[in-house]
């Protein structure tokens, strides 16, 4: 479990601060990262403290990352 909570936070603050997923299937299907990586790291807090609310937050926003385009 602590892996998948290292490994979720590194990639979650790496897509928030470089504006990049890992990876290029990833790269491909991601339209919007840091919005992807907020959601990755909403998943991971709620796995950490077994709450399920900020998970299903973070599944919504990370899905609206696949989804929604930047605007500016």
């Amino acid at each position: 479990m602590a892996v998948v909570a290292v490994t979720g936070t590194g990639i979650g603050i790496y897509a928030l601060i470089s504006n990049r997923v890992p990876g290029r299937r990833l790269g491909k299907t991601v339209r919007n990262p840091r919005l992807w990586g907020t959601g990755v790291l909403f998943m991971v807090c709620g796995l950490a403290f077994v709450s399920w609310s900020p998970v299903i937050i973070g599944l919504g926003i990370t899905v609206v990352g696949h989804a929604v385009k930047p605007t500016g």
